[in-house]
């Protein structure tokens, strides 16, 4: 069974790994390829010489390198996405023998089951980002602690720690794993002594992977201290704006609901978390595993949560352990009710399967930014004036236009509107290329209101530019279709030309912008009419 599940996990993950038919789509994934391609060996290894401004960890760069030598003919960057989906199906793997120990091999075999069919993990699988190799390293790092604090053994500790090291080379953020590892040698009688051969281990695997981070710590830290305040909320960019006025702890959670685990799953986890910490708390001798397991999910969720800059990807490292949460509540029931059991545990795997099959189908139709960029060479003429939103990804792809690019996320001012209007009376189209501009700056109208009022003059066809495209592609199995609303909540509704051509939506709501402007974008264009 555990086979089938990994040969399956597999599949998904390895299918449609040319989403985005190799325009590098996800900004963060074409950074680190791009970071990685200026760095090679043995002479130049330092990723600050090719990027001084980086702050993620190195590891997921030196193994890009790695395995691109390995492949020289392959593009690096399907090199690194086939890297993800072998690092997500061994999580996959991971996940069970988490369960296994903690638990039992029935719950393991569920929540490998839940992880390989989640929606969330199948699609940052498809993506070379240091989140993948973060939650592959952190589950390592679990599994091997729970076995220290059940059994013991000092050869867990060690590998416990050095995973943890790895998962800090691969993103500051798991960090966090000195909390499980400090509850770990908890339960064992050395524990200062423990606790300093786990640390010592987890600062040699991190030195090894992070050689210029300790070689130039002013620059790690200062480029980790930019990335805090901007997560914090501190520093303003473009890609976080869209994070105005929602709030903490609910809005991640709620986007794992509608997007990434599902209500199913989820509703499950919520449960079986709260069964669990409560199992631990009172019972006269519980589970020292158990309690590793709460130290990395409620820390971790409590700090990630609570930021301002909540990208669902941040919540990813808690979802192995959320999935045993869920098997485990259904567990519960096994013993008095199997068949009920039986049922539930066929329902969760059942859907998830169906919404990663979903996905599936989704990647058999071109990319929206390719597709309108075909579009776009065969409509425009030739030095054709094309006004594009700054941020966003500039359409077409093709060259042969001149790109006139909108500051729409510049403060309101009247130079802004001077540039704005300057532009727009020399363009003969305009592409809205996704939902990163109209959809984070008209949630916060207080702070734009004439950008507010420009998008809604524009959808509505007030401006002189009518709306006469729009691509998109959605998550769909037959003819029931996977649809968010991007203008939820905003005080206008995107063109008609937008709307769902064929089939039966099903309705999610309103998605993070980093669950769509990555693989399916909907994209916008505008003609200059006659008047």
């Amino acid at each position: 069974m555990l086979l089938l599940i990994l040969l399956l996990a597999a599949a998904v993950r390895f299918y449609g790994l040319t989403w985005d038919h190799g325009i590098g789509a996800h900004p963060d994934e074409r950074y680190i390829v791009d970071v990685a391609g200026r760095m090679s060996f043995p002479s130049r290894l330092n990723p600050f010489e090719a990027a001084p401004g980086y702050a993620y960890g190195h590891l997921p760069l030196y193994l890009l390198r790695l395995a691109s030598a390995v492949v020289p003919a392959i593009d690096p960057l399907f090199v690194g996405r086939a890297l993800s989906a072998i690092l997500d199906v061994g999580t996959v793997a991971l996940t069970f023998a988490l369960a296994k120990e903690v638990v039992d091999e029935r719950v393991g075999l569920l929540a490998a089951a839940l992880v390989a069919f989640s929606l969330a993990h199948v699609q940052q699988a498809h993506f070379y980002t240091v989140d993948v190799p973060l939650v592959f390293f952190t589950t390592a790092s679990l599994l091997f602690a729970a076995r220290f604090s059940e059994r013991g053994r000092g050869r867990d500790l060690w590998l416990a720690g050095a995973l943890g090291g790895l998962a800090v080379g691969a993103k500051s953020t798991g960090i966090l794993l000195g909390i499980p590892l400090m509850v770990a040698c908890f339960w064992r009688e050395r524990r200062p002594r423990d606790l300093l051969c786990g640390g010592l281990a987890a600062a040699a695997a991190f030195v090894v992977v992070n050689p210029f981070a300790v070689a130039y710590p002013g620059t790690f830290v200062q480029n980790l201290a930019r990335q805090s305040a901007i997560v914090r909320g501190s520093v303003d960019v473009p890609y976080t704006l869209q994070y105005h006025g929602t709030l903490a702890y609910i809005y991640p959670w709620v986007q794992q609901l509608r997007w990434g685990l599902g209500w199913l799953v989820g509703s499950c986890a919520v449960v079986g978390l709260i069964y669990e910490a409560v199992r631990a708390v009172a019972a006269e001798s519980p589970r020292p595993g158990a309690w590793v397991l709460l130290a990395w999910v409620v820390p971790t969720f409590a700090l990630v949560g609570g930021l301002y800059a909540k990208f669902p990807r941040y919540v990813l490292p808690i979802l192995p352990v959320l999935a045993i949460y869920a098997a485990a509540a259904l567990a519960a029931v096994r013993e008095k009710r199997p068949m009920l059991f039986r049922i539930a545990s066929g329902l969760l795997v059942g859907t998830s399967l169906m919404r990663t099959a979903a996905l599936a189908g989704m990647y058999q139709t071109p990319h929206p930014w390719v597709a309108a960029s075909e579009w776009l060479s065969a409509k425009a003429a030739p030095g054709a004036r094309i006004a594009v939103e700054a941020w966003d990804h500039p359409l077409p792809v093709q060259g042969g236009y001149e790109l006139l690019e909108l500051p729409v996320f510049d403060e309101e001012s009247d130079e802004k509107w001077e540039m704005m209007n300057g532009l727009l009376e020399r363009a003969d189209y305009l592409v809205v290329a996704s939902r990163r501009g109209y959809g984070a700056l008209a949630q916060w109208s207080s702070r734009y209101p004439s950008t507010t009022e420009y998008y809604g003059r524009l959808f509505r066809g007030d401006t002189g530019f009518e709306a006469v495209a729009c691509f998109g592609r959605f998550p769909h199995i037959g003819p029931l279709v996977l649809k968010d609303d991007p203008a939820e909540g905003l005080p206008f509704s995107l063109p008609a030309a937008c709307g769902l051509q064929a089939g039966t939506a099903i309705p999610l709501g309103r998605l993070d912008e980093s669950f769509v402007v990555y693989d399916h974008p909907q994209v916008v264009v505008f003609e200059r009419g006659r008047d």
